[in-house]
C-alpha cells in the first residue's frame, strides 16, 4: 500500500456541489462504519451574507438527521488567495452546531472533523446540514473518509 496516495487510503465524497445554498441544503450522507475511522469534511466558503447554522447529524440511514452530533472545527488562517489561506487555527473544543458568520467565514476553507466513536449507537449515517438563515452561501465541500486499512483502490462506498 502506497501511503502517499490519498486516493488509494481514503474514501473520497463529493458532498455538496458549488453554490449559492441560501435556502438551506442538506450535504451527501456518508456512512461512517464503512468509510473509515474518521471523517474530514473540507467546506469552501465564497460570498456569505448572514448567519447561517451548521450543524453534523446521525441517523440510521442515508439522509435520515435523527441526532444532531458534536464535532470539532478548524478555520483557516485567511482568505482564499491571501497568505495564511492554508494554515488552519486550533481546533475547536466539541460543538453540536456552529454560526457562520460572513465576517469570519467568507472565503475561507472550513474543516469539519467527525470521530466515529463520538457518533450515537446505530447511527452510522452523518448528514452535514447548513440552515437556511443566511442571504447568500455560496460553498462547495468534500468529505475525506480516512482509516488506513485500505489497499490500493479498493476503498468501498460510503453513499447511498
Amino acid at each position: 500500500m502506497n501511503q502517499g496516495r490519498l486516493s488509494e487510503v481514503a474514501g473520497i465524497v463529493y458532498a455538496l456541489k458549488p453554490g449559492d445554498h441560501q435556502a438551506g441544503v442538506d450535504m451527501d450522507s456518508f456512512k461512517m462504519g464503512v468509510a473509515g475511522r474518521r471523517a474530514t469534511v473540507i467546506i469552501q466558503f465564497a460570498a456569505l451574507t448572514g448567519d447561517a447554522v451548521l450543524t453534523v447529524n446521525s441517523g440510521a440511514t442515508a439522509g435520515t438527521k435523527t441526532t444532531a452530533e458534536g464535532f470539532k472545527h478548524r478555520l483557516a488562517g485567511a482568505a482564499q488567495g491571501s497568505a495564511s489561506a492554508d494554515q488552519f487555527g486550533d481546533r475547536s473544543a466539541e460543538v453540536t452546531s456552529l454560526t457562520l458568520t460572513a465576517a469570519t467565514y467568507a472565503n475561507k476553507t472550513l474543516l469539519l472533523e467527525i470521530e466515529p466513536g463520538d457518533l450515537t449507537e446505530g447511527q452510522q449515517w452523518v448528514t452535514v446540514a447548513l440552515s437556511d438563515a443566511a442571504d447568500a452561501l455560496n460553498a462547495s465541500a468534500v468529505a475525506i473518509l480516512t482509516d488506513g486499512r485500505y489497499q490500493a483502490d479498493d476503498v468501498p462506498t460510503a453513499i447511498a
